[in-house]
Protein backbone atom coordinates (compact mmCIF):
# COMPACT_ATOMS: atom_id res chain seq x y z
CA UNK A 1 0.00 0.00 0.00
CA UNK A 2 1.17 3.47 -0.37
CA UNK A 3 2.46 5.55 2.29
CA UNK A 4 3.96 9.14 2.46
CA UNK A 5 7.31 9.57 2.04
CA UNK A 6 9.23 10.39 5.31
CA UNK A 7 12.55 12.21 6.15
CA UNK A 8 14.00 12.27 9.20
CA UNK A 9 16.13 15.52 10.79
CA UNK A 10 17.52 17.73 13.03
CA UNK A 11 16.57 20.89 13.85
CA UNK A 12 18.73 22.95 11.77
CA UNK A 13 18.38 20.54 8.73
CA UNK A 14 14.57 20.61 9.39
CA UNK A 15 14.71 24.41 9.74
CA UNK A 16 16.93 24.65 6.28
CA UNK A 17 14.19 22.56 4.59
CA UNK A 18 11.17 24.19 4.97
CA UNK A 19 13.16 27.26 4.01
CA UNK A 20 13.72 25.82 0.79
CA UNK A 21 11.67 26.69 -2.32
CA UNK A 22 12.60 23.23 -4.10
CA UNK A 23 12.72 19.86 -2.60
CA UNK A 24 9.91 17.66 -0.69
CA UNK A 25 6.59 19.04 -0.93
CA UNK A 26 6.91 18.49 3.48
CA UNK A 27 3.21 18.21 4.67
CA UNK A 28 2.66 16.93 7.78
CA UNK A 29 5.68 17.11 11.22
CA UNK A 30 6.09 15.61 14.38
CA UNK A 31 8.17 17.55 15.74
CA UNK A 32 10.06 16.41 19.30
CA UNK A 33 11.80 18.66 21.65
CA UNK A 34 12.62 18.94 25.12
CA UNK A 35 11.87 21.96 27.28
CA UNK A 36 15.66 23.60 25.82
CA UNK A 37 14.76 22.74 22.46
CA UNK A 38 13.43 24.36 19.50
CA UNK A 39 10.62 22.91 17.01
CA UNK A 40 10.60 24.15 13.35
CA UNK A 41 8.78 26.78 12.46
CA UNK A 42 6.40 25.30 9.32
CA UNK A 43 3.74 27.67 8.10
CA UNK A 44 1.20 26.46 5.88
CA UNK A 45 2.19 22.62 6.90
CA UNK A 46 -1.46 20.35 6.89
CA UNK A 47 -1.11 18.78 10.12
CA UNK A 48 1.49 18.74 12.88
CA UNK A 49 2.26 16.86 15.97
CA UNK A 50 4.07 18.05 18.41
CA UNK A 51 5.58 16.27 21.50
CA UNK A 52 7.88 17.13 23.98
CA UNK A 53 10.42 15.10 25.70
CA UNK A 54 14.14 14.43 26.24
CA UNK A 55 16.46 12.24 24.09
CA UNK A 56 16.45 10.37 28.19
CA UNK A 57 16.45 6.58 28.39
CA UNK A 58 13.21 4.92 29.66
CA UNK A 59 13.52 3.50 32.79
CA UNK A 60 13.26 -0.50 32.90
CA UNK A 61 10.97 -1.55 36.56
CA UNK A 62 13.03 -4.83 36.39
CA UNK A 63 16.07 -3.41 35.91
CA UNK A 64 17.02 -2.29 39.91
CA UNK A 65 20.31 -0.59 39.05
CA UNK A 66 18.69 1.08 36.07
CA UNK A 67 16.02 2.55 37.95
CA UNK A 68 18.65 3.98 40.62
CA UNK A 69 20.94 5.30 38.07
CA UNK A 70 17.67 6.88 36.10
CA UNK A 71 16.80 8.38 39.55
CA UNK A 72 20.20 9.98 40.25
CA UNK A 73 20.41 11.16 36.50
CA UNK A 74 17.36 13.07 36.72
CA UNK A 75 17.86 14.31 40.11
CA UNK A 76 21.06 15.81 38.81
CA UNK A 77 19.72 17.66 35.80
CA UNK A 78 16.91 19.23 38.13
CA UNK A 79 19.30 20.09 40.39
CA UNK A 80 21.34 21.94 37.61
CA UNK A 81 18.18 23.53 36.13
CA UNK A 82 17.67 21.52 33.22
CA UNK A 83 15.01 18.37 33.71
CA UNK A 84 14.95 15.85 31.53
CA UNK A 85 11.69 13.83 30.39
CA UNK A 86 11.78 10.56 28.71
CA UNK A 87 9.05 9.54 26.28
CA UNK A 88 5.94 7.90 27.24
CA UNK A 89 3.64 5.48 26.24
CA UNK A 90 1.27 8.26 25.40
CA UNK A 91 3.78 10.03 23.30
CA UNK A 92 4.12 6.41 21.19
CA UNK A 93 0.34 6.58 21.47
CA UNK A 94 0.35 9.98 19.93
CA UNK A 95 2.82 8.95 17.03
CA UNK A 96 1.02 5.74 15.99
CA UNK A 97 -2.48 7.64 15.72
CA UNK A 98 -0.65 10.58 14.60
CA UNK A 99 0.34 8.02 11.34
CA UNK A 100 -2.56 6.36 10.82
CA UNK A 101 -4.50 9.65 10.50
CA UNK A 102 -1.81 11.01 8.13
CA UNK A 103 -1.19 7.53 5.64
CA UNK A 104 -3.42 8.53 2.95
CA UNK A 105 -2.05 11.88 2.60
CA UNK A 106 -0.03 13.68 -0.65
CA UNK A 107 3.35 14.79 0.12
CA UNK A 108 6.20 14.31 2.88
CA UNK A 109 6.29 13.26 6.50
CA UNK A 110 8.91 15.44 7.77
CA UNK A 111 10.04 13.85 11.50
CA UNK A 112 12.47 16.22 13.47
CA UNK A 113 14.26 16.08 17.11
CA UNK A 114 17.37 17.74 17.73
CA UNK A 115 19.93 16.21 16.67
CA UNK A 116 17.85 13.71 14.34
CA UNK A 117 19.49 10.76 15.23
CA UNK A 118 17.16 9.26 17.94
CA UNK A 119 14.08 10.68 18.77
CA UNK A 120 12.99 11.32 15.26
CA UNK A 121 14.26 8.02 13.81
CA UNK A 122 12.28 6.17 16.27
CA UNK A 123 9.18 8.69 15.89
CA UNK A 124 9.71 7.38 11.88
CA UNK A 125 9.49 3.67 12.77
CA UNK A 126 6.83 3.88 14.54
CA UNK A 127 5.39 5.16 11.48
CA UNK A 128 6.20 2.63 8.90
CA UNK A 129 5.19 -0.08 11.34
CA UNK A 130 1.87 1.38 11.72
CA UNK A 131 1.76 1.75 8.05
CA UNK A 132 2.93 -1.48 6.57
CA UNK A 133 1.63 -4.09 9.41
CA UNK A 134 2.95 -7.00 11.02
CA UNK A 135 5.89 -9.38 9.59
CA UNK A 136 7.29 -6.15 8.04
CA UNK A 137 9.92 -4.33 10.63
CA UNK A 138 12.79 -5.57 9.05
CA UNK A 139 11.73 -3.48 6.29
CA UNK A 140 10.47 -0.42 7.92
CA UNK A 141 14.39 -0.99 9.94
CA UNK A 142 16.03 -1.25 6.57
CA UNK A 143 14.10 1.71 5.48
CA UNK A 144 15.22 4.16 7.85
CA UNK A 145 19.04 3.10 8.06
CA UNK A 146 18.67 3.68 4.52
CA UNK A 147 17.44 7.03 5.21
CA UNK A 148 19.38 8.29 8.24
CA UNK A 149 22.36 6.04 8.24
CA UNK A 150 23.33 7.21 11.52
CA UNK A 151 20.02 6.76 12.75
CA UNK A 152 20.25 4.95 16.00
CA UNK A 153 16.44 4.72 17.13
CA UNK A 154 15.30 5.83 20.61
CA UNK A 155 14.79 1.92 22.50
CA UNK A 156 12.52 3.33 25.05
CA UNK A 157 10.22 5.13 22.57
CA UNK A 158 10.65 1.66 20.49
CA UNK A 159 9.30 -0.49 22.72
CA UNK A 160 6.20 1.53 23.92
CA UNK A 161 5.34 1.47 20.03
CA UNK A 162 5.92 -2.42 20.07
CA UNK A 163 3.67 -3.22 22.46
CA UNK A 164 0.65 -0.80 21.34
CA UNK A 165 1.39 -2.26 18.07
CA UNK A 166 1.14 -5.88 18.87
CA UNK A 167 4.96 -6.16 17.73
CA UNK A 168 5.76 -8.50 20.36
CA UNK A 169 9.16 -7.58 20.44
CA UNK A 170 10.00 -7.90 16.63
CA UNK A 171 11.03 -3.87 16.48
Amino acid sequence: MPQPPIVMFGYSEASMLMRQKKGPQVKAIISIHGLHEYAVDAPGVWRRLTLRFDDVDVPDPNDALGMYRSWVHRKWAAEIGRPMTPPSREDAEAIIDFARSIRDMEGTLLCHCHAGISRSPAAALLCLAAWTGAGREKHCVEQIMQNRPAAVPHLGLIAFGDTLLGRQGSL
